[in-house]
């Protein structure tokens, strides 16, 4: 192989790495802004319950912030998991299209380097799905905040608010399917399950507003 060949694989290589690197660094502050938060939404959660009426209202103000804070750090993590998982894709595709027309001495090197991408790829992947299975967990552990709440309506507003929380479940248990076809998925069948995930929970997100709306209106 000639110098400027081996030149050429040592760039893609190196390339690869870098963007490699690059899109793990960003996983892992992501994360760690994740983790400090969830900590201290938990922690708040389990002072709910001892709490006087005041101090109550003080909490749940500070976890509405931290859940926004939350959502949009999560949010961000997502958009970067599926930016990398588009351009992996990409190259996964155009790796298989130069197998087909590589010399011998090309081949071996291209499918070193489709086996990266597709461990890459698939590393990306199961990213993806953790997130995804903690904002789905996030959720459950608002609708276990509102139902709560619920608990201290009066009887005349009851039947309104557990009807908004059996709505909470349903719409849970559809994203928590969605999920799961997802994590089963072949790369075809990714994009049109992903984007119903994504429905799923925004469905789910909503339901809890709606019912967070109904108790506030009937205390």
């Amino acid at each position: 192989m000639s110098s400027r060949a081996e030149e050429l694989k040592d760039k893609v290589t190196a390339d690869f790495e870098t963007g490699k690197k690059a899109f793990h660094d960003a996983m892992t502050k992501a994360q760690s802004q994740i983790d400090v938060t969830t900590n201290e939404i938990h922690r708040l959660r389990a002072e709910l319950k001892t709490q006087n009426a005041e101090a109550r209202g003080k909490a749940m103000a500070r976890l509405d912030e931290l859940a926004k804070s939350l959502d949009e750090t999560r949010k961000e993590q997502q958009h970067k998991i599926e930016a990398r998982l588009k351009e992996l894709h990409a190259a996964i595709d155009s790796l298989n299209a130069e197998l087909k027309h590589a010399t011998a001495e090309g081949k071996a090197f291209a499918e070193t380097r489709a086996k990266s991408v597709r461990e890459e790829y698939d590393s990306a992947r199961s990213a993806l799905n953790a997130s995804l299975d903690a904002e789905l967990a996030e959720w459950k552990a608002r609708i276990g905040t509102a139902i709560e709440t619920s608990a201290e309506e009066k009887e005349d507003a009851k039947a309104a608010v557990q009807a908004k929380i059996a709505e909470l479940h349903a719409k849970h248990e559809a994203a928590q399917k969605k999920l799961h076809a997802l994590k089963q998925a072949n790369a075809s069948a990714f994009v049109e399950l992903h984007r119903g995930v994504k429905t799923a929970i925004a469905d789910v997100a909503t339901a809890v507003r709606h019912a967070r709306a109904e108790i506030a209106k009937t205390s």
